[in-house]
Order: C-alpha cells, then sequence, then structure tokens
C-alpha cells in the first residue's frame, strides 16, 4: 500500500543550489512548492564540497566577450548555442541578483575602461557548505517552501507526455507525491568511478528517471576528472590559485613533470590536460615547499593543517571523476519533451559541451535553476489539479523487485572499479567494449537479486544505466575530444 502525499502545485527534486534556487524562484513566482532532497537540503550533494567559487561574464561587453571566447573554446565546439549564449548574456544579472538574500559572499572586480566590475563571489573559506547553509537558512526564514529530507525518489510518473507526479521512498514507505510541475534538480552521476569528488549521495538518479519517462540524453561521454584532489594523508580539493604562490607538482623521482613545453601553462593547463598528466604518472605529489605561507594559512587553511599534521607525509594527488557535462537536453527555460518537467544544474547536457569552464557550475545553477523554478511556476498556475492515473504509477514502478537481504556492495564495487580502469581519465576502444561485457553480466546479476534495502537497490540500478549509457556514448564517439580521451 503506497502512501499517497497532499499535492504541490511545484515538485522541485534535488536539495542543492540549483535545486533550492528553483524552489526559491518558484515560490517567488506565487506558487507553493514542496522540495525533496535525498540527503539535507543544504548539506548534502555537491554543492556542498565546490569550491564555492562562481565566475561569470562581468557587465562590461569587452569582459564578457572575453568570457564567452574562452567559454565557447572550452566547449569542443558542441555545446548547444542557444542556451550558452543565455548563459553568457544573463549570468552577470543572475550573479548581481544573488546580494538580495544576503549570503556570505565576497566579490573581486576587474577593470575595463575607467570602471571596476564584479566577476567573481566565493565564500571565505572557499567551502560550498557556507553557501548552500546560508540559502537554506533562507528559505527557512524568509519562504514558506515546505522542505523533505531524507525522501529518495524513484521515478517520475507521466502519461501522454505530461507529468503527474513522482513516486518516492520516505522512512521506508513508497510515497507518491502528484504535482501540477515537477523540476529534476538532483545532480550528476561522479559515484559511477572507484574514485569521485562527489558525495556519496550523487548517484545518476536523474539521469535514469528521465530515461525511464522517455527522454533522451546527450553528451553523456563527456565527464570531467578533477586533477587537483589530495587523497593522502587526508583528503581536500586544492583551489588551482595555488600554483600561482608556489605550489608545483612532483613526481615519485621528485621531478616537476609539467614544468616542459608541452605545458606552456604548466599545472594551470585545462583540467582534461592536468589530469591525463597526473594519471599517466606512478605516483604524483602535491610540493608546497616554496609556497606563500601566508597565502596557504588565508585561502587553503584545510591544507595548510595537513602540512602541519603530516610535516613528513606526501601529499598523493590523483584525478577524481568531477562533473558530468551530459545529461538531459537543456533549454533556455528549462522545459523539456514531457510537459510540466523541468531541469537545471548537473542533470542536464548541452550546455558545457566537451568540457566545462572551471567556475561556471555553480553560476549555471543559480541561473538556470532560476529560470526553470520560474518556468514550472508558470506551467502549473494553468494547470488543473494533478492526478496520478494507475497506469503511470505502474509504469514507473515495473521491475521492482522483492525484498531479501542482498546489500548489493559486491555489484557496486565491482561497478565502479571497472568503470575506474575502463572508462576514466583514458580509454581505449578494447576497454570500452569489455567494460559493456562486464555491465552486461552485473545487470543480469542485478536483477536477479532480493535486496535488504529498497534505496540501495534504486542507486545501484542508477548508476548501471548511468554507467551504460557513459559507457555505449563514448565507443560512439570515434575521436579524442575535450575530457574523452581516447589512446592509441
Amino acid at each position: 500500500m503506497r502512501i499517497r502525499k497532499p499535492s504541490a502545485p511545484v515538485l522541485v527534486i534535488g536539495g542543492g543550489l540549483s535545486g533550492m534556487y528553483a524552489a526559491l524562484a518558484a515560490w517567488k513566482a506565487g506558487q507553493a512548492v514542496t522540495l525533496l532532497s535525498k540527503g539535507r537540503a543544504g548539506g548534502s550533494g555537491n554543492s556542498v564540497v565546490a569550491m564555492s567559487v562562481h565566475r561569470f561574464a562581468p557587465g562590461a561587453p569587452g569582459l564578457r566577450e572575453d568570457y564567452r571566447s574562452r567559454f565557447q573554446a572550452s566547449s569542443g565546439g558542441i555545446q548547444d548555442p542557444d542556451t550558452a549564449a543565455f548563459f553568457v548574456d544573463e549570468a552577470a544579472a543572475a550573479m548581481e541578483a544573488l546580494k538580495e538574500y544576503g549570503l556570505p559572499l565576497h566579490y573581486r572586480t576587474l577593470p575595463e575602461g575607467e570602471g571596476a566590475y564584479d566577476y567573481l563571489a566565493c565564500c571565505a573559506p572557499k567551502q560550498g557548505r557556507i553557501l548552500t547553509q546560508a540559502l537554506r537558512a533562507y528559505l527557512e526564514s524568509h519562504t514558506s517552501i515546505q522542505i523533505e529530507d531524507g525522501v529518495t525518489v524513484c521515478d517520475l510518473l507521466a502519461e501522454d507526455g505530461r507529468i503527474q507526479g513522482v513516486l518516492a521512498l520516505a522512512e521506508g514507505e513508497q510515497v507518491l507525491y502528484p504535482a501540477k510541475a515537477v523540476v529534476l534538480a538532483c545532480g550528476g552521476g561522479g559515484n559511477v568511478y572507484a574514485a569521485t569528488s562527489n558525495t556519496s549521495d550523487v548517484t545518476g538518479d536523474g539521469y535514469c528517471m528521465a530515461a525511464r519517462c522517455g527522454l533522451p540524453l546527450r553528451d553523456m561521454e563527456f565527464v570531467q576528472f578533477y586533477p587537483y584532489r589530495i587523497c593522502s594523508p587526508q583528503r581536500a580539493d586544492i583551489f588551482p590559485d595555488i600554483f600561482e604562490h608556489g605550489a608545483v607538482f612532483r613526481n615519485a623521482a621528485g621531478e616537476r613533470f609539467m614544468d616542459c613545453p608541452q605545458y606552456p601553462k604548466k599545472e594551470l593547463e585545462n583540467r582534461d590536460v592536468v589530469a591525463r598528466a597526473l594519471y599517466g604518472q606512478e605516483g604524483a605529489y602535491l610540493d608546497l615547499s616554496d609556497c606563500d605561507g601566508d597565502y596557504l594559512e588565508r585561502e587553503c587553511p584545510n591544507i595548510a593543517r595537513m602540512r602541519r599534521e603530516y610535516p613528513e607525509t606526501p601529499m598523493l594527488v590523483r584525478p577524481v571523476a568531477h562533473f558530468f557535462m551530459g545529461g538531459i537536453p537543456l533549454r533556455r527555460d528549462g522545459g523539456t519533451d514531457v510537459a510540466g518537467l523541468y531541469v537545471c544544474g548537473e542533470v542536464t547536457g548541452g550546455l558545457h559541451g566537451a568540457n566545462r569552464l572551471a567556475g561556471s557550475a555553480l553560476t549555471e545553477a543559480v541561473l538556470f535553476g532560476h529560470a526553470a523554478g520560474r518556468s514550472a511556476a508558470g506551467y502549473a498556475a494553468g494547470q488543473a489539479e494533478p492526478v496520478i492515473t494507475p497506469a503511470a504509477e505502474a509504469r514507473a514502478s515495473a521491475g521492482y523487485p522483492e525484498m531479501g537481504e542482498d546489500t548489493l556492495s559486491d555489484l557496486k564495487r565491482r561497478l565502479r572499479e571497472v568503470m575506474w580502469r575502463q572508462v576514466s581519465v583514458v580509454r581505449t576502444k578494447a576497454g570500452m567494449e569489455e567494460a559493456l561485457e562486464e555491465l552486461a553480466a552485473m545487470e543480469k546479476a542485478f536483477s536477479l537479486r532480493r535486496p535488504g534495502d529498497f534505496k540501495a537497490w534504486v542507486e545501484l540500478r542508477n548508476l548501471l544505466f548511468t554507467a551504460e549509457s557513459v559507457t555505449r556514448a563514448a565507443l560512439e564517439r570515434t575521436e579524442s575530444l575535450g575530457a574523452h580521451f581516447l589512446a592509441e
């Protein structure tokens, strides 16, 4: 017996920055909103571990056009031109609007002519959690948005190309949430890889749900691997500015392997280039011997503390799965081919193309979260009360297993190891074909399992789907481009 919740005109799925911005925009547009978050909204998802740096095109025409050229260059020429132009033209205004919420952001400026223009906003220290928690607090104190934490959305409910609501898991019960409009903002799929910067709740949920609802995915072969990650003696992300203050990478022989003609920007090459350089080393380490101590204490206090606590232990660095450029095709208004379903954030594809420009992800969350929320509210205003039909409910829950005692942990570990070995920073045709064979065997084993935890089953279903989507898309692209690199 499934529980049926009271309907909300707008339902937002995801408690990161894009989801919270979407909820806020829909509420400001006059609609009641319920936000469902797998973890705690404002305290889970990739936004909390972001470096909380927003780079955007300033209002000055020359600076904006410089940003546009860099944004286009990073994409490898395959980004959607309409959404990319909208992003560059509207990003500055979207970031300016943040100031009305009193969030803990600090701005720097760039000069053009006789003026100076804001170009970067960050928290101090650079921790996304500071920003997400502040936005959660704002939603609680200034809006009537209903936030439900600990809710895993399992499937979208739709009939005749129109959204009806979602099927979710809350407190161990399957729950139906009717809605006039749904905003999908549940992030990417970094946990298909054994090494990732993503939080553990990012499992490709939106990709799988969208596909089960009949929507296409694009650019799934393009996964950005973040090169600036200390994995030992503790984990910490490295803010790239550190390399302008004396830090360098060295290999196991003590050589600064990126100080050569092949890498004219040295450690500040594009992320995909640095990731491959690290991947090719038996061991790579962050050397802080000549790093400015004042800078380190001020801007990277966690790394400074690690250095004090482990003065004799080398800081091992390796690339990790970081961001999915692919996903549900993104439009200016966040709309999809399912009426009433809107998308924003990392679950989308088309904005970044083959590679993502550093600092653009959180700006994307702000701009398109607002667009999707506002569009969802506008759509909901013209709709009758939602009704979930038996056919939509049955279709969404088709293939659900009988419950048992299986943890599924062996399959999940095997999946992540296969993807890291065969479909990560450097790929080969043979390796990816082998990965598909292994994924097919895992799918078969998965279908026979009787899970003890329904949430774990849903997440593994989504991870398997995401892994296969990435691998098939990568096999279809026969040339290296951006984050997709084919070895000879």
